[in-house]
């Protein structure tokens, strides 16, 4: 498959998941409220306020660290770590693997190197089908080594 070198796909949360996350937690809090004839309890509190503190951690991570999944010419960068702040550093002659699994909604690319595995969320890519395009560029990356 012949794809255009460099590429950059943006890399950030989508408003649905942070819609969801925001509405799940307040549609908890409102819950309770509702069916409740006493104050919630803090544990289940807790579970309301949950989702919105994530909802608003994933808000600041879109619109703060705006992260990108660059495919260069001899490397792909993607983004690692905790909301995926860091930006890692791939060789293609590194990718061993290429492999990809269903996690609930989520189509997840698996990438295993020399250096470790990582991993490619499609909800994380603007559009799903990406993911496909992806899959198969580094599939055939890793066949050439």
């Amino acid at each position: 498959m012949a794809m255009k070198l460099p590429r950059q796909y943006a890399y950030n949360p989508g408003w649905r998941i942070l819609i969801l996350t925001f509405g799940s937690g307040l549609a908890w809090i409102s819950l309770l409220a509702f069916i409740g004839n006493h104050p919630p309890s803090p544990i289940g509190l807790s579970f309301g306020l949950l989702p919105i503190l994530m909802g608003l951690l994933l808000t600041v991570r879109r619109l703060v660290f705006k992260r990108h999944l660059i495919l260069d010419r001899d490397a792909l960068m993607v983004p690692t770590g905790f909301l995926r702040i860091r930006t890692k550093r791939i060789p293609y002659m590194d990718i061993e693997r290429v492999w990809q699994v269903r996690l609930l909604w989520a189509n997840v690319l698996c990438v295993d190197t020399k250096q470790g595995k990582f991993e490619i969320v499609s909800t994380l890519l603007p559009e799903t089908d990406s993911v496909i395009a992806i899959g198969a560029f580094l599939n055939s990356k890793a066949r050439q080594t």
